[in-house]
């Protein structure tokens, strides 16, 4: 009996000391189970998030810095047609490329209407872009109007505005001339004298949409309380425009004009629309030379060493370039004098 009684005593005790255990050790468990849980949370997060982020990244990897890393070797190499094969000949492209810089007068053409390009672009389709945007913004009469219309090019696609414009230029153009009176009307998008300032009016009046949009839009955010002050003050909407509106929006102005640096050596200015790729030589640009240069599939192989060549180039003209004009365009910035 009495062994039967120490059995008993000591199963309470062993039953006493492991409850005793248990509840101590309980927030511990919890503790564990809540970070394996966390843990597994943390982990099913992590593959999600690695799962939208692979395929960007990929492509990142291929066709940005696998293909722009590929292109600065192609810049050492040339092509063989004989075994289609790509082989070092270290600077030969280069020199090649400065040669045609100073004496091919097809190169010579192309750097000029590029930079006529950057200079319509700048003197004449921004101040247009911005004053258009104003006009808008102002709610003018006939305002949505022009904004349907000067839209309009950036919702129809790019060859459809071109063949309208062409159509436009070779039949409609020449007939309300001659209506009007006028004699040897020129065909524009053919005669030597009239056909590069003629695609320069449509890469103007092309370019309005989206710049209009951004200007406008940006205009919109400029706080309602200056504009009625500059109403209570007595101030014309011709000076509210300079001593308000375009230095409230001056930083926006720095984005397109900046942009505009790298434009200088890749604008097409639409040439390949009009002209495809037997456009003469006084009408191409460095970005419509370059491009006939390799949009031939294999036929363009040869030229893709000195393209590569031509493009280094050109980026690091450019880089250095942009960087500067920013920091530049940034220190005369109106609105650090608010």
């Amino acid at each position: 009996m009495n062994k039967v009684k120490l059995q008993e005593i000591k199963h309470s005790l062993q039953w006493g000391i492991y409850e005793f255990f248990r509840k101590i050790t309980a927030p511990l468990r919890k503790s564990g189970a809540a970070k394996k849980k966390l843990r597994k949370s943390k982990t099913g997060e992590f593959l999600f998030f690695l799962a939208l982020i692979i395929y960007p990244v990929v492509q990142f990897c291929v066709f940005y810095i696998g293909v722009n890393f590929n292109s600065i070797l192609l810049a050492f190499k040339t092509f063989n047609i004989d075994t289609s094969e790509f082989y070092f000949v270290g600077f030969d492209n280069f020199k090649q490329f400065f040669y045609d810089v100073g004496h091919d007068p097809v190169m010579i053409m192309a750097i000029k209407n590029s930079f006529k390009i950057y200079a319509v672009t700048l003197f004449i389709a921004l101040p247009l872009n911005i004053f258009f945007s104003y006009f808008i913004y102002k709610k003018v009469p006939c305002s949505k109007f022009f904004q349907v219309i000067l839209f309009m090019p950036q919702v129809l696609s790019a060859i459809v505005m071109s063949l309208m414009f062409k159509f436009f230029v070779d039949r409609g153009l020449p007939s309300i001339l001659s209506a009007l009176g006028f004699k040897n009307i020129p065909a524009f998008l053919v005669d030597k004298n009239t056909a590069f300032n003629t695609i320069m009016f449509y890469c103007v009046w092309s370019g309005f949409g989206t710049q209009i949009l951004i200007y406008s839009s940006a205009m919109s955010r400029i706080d309602e309380s200056l504009v009625e002050y500059a109403k209570l003050e007595g101030m014309s909407a011709f000076k509210e425009f300079f001593q308000i509106t375009l230095p409230l929006i001056f930083p926006t102005m720095i984005t397109f004009l900046v942009a505009g640096i790298a434009g200088i050596f890749t604008n097409q200015a639409q040439v390949f629309n009009f002209y495809g790729s037997s456009a003469d030589y006084y009408l191409q640009t460095l970005g419509y030379n370059f491009f006939i240069k390799v949009a031939s599939g294999d036929a363009s192989l040869p030229n893709y060493p000195y393209a590569a060549a031509g493009g280094l180039v050109f980026t690091v003209i450019a880089v250095p370039l942009t960087i500067l004009i920013k920091k530049l365009l940034e220190k005369i910035n109106p609105v650090t004098e608010y």
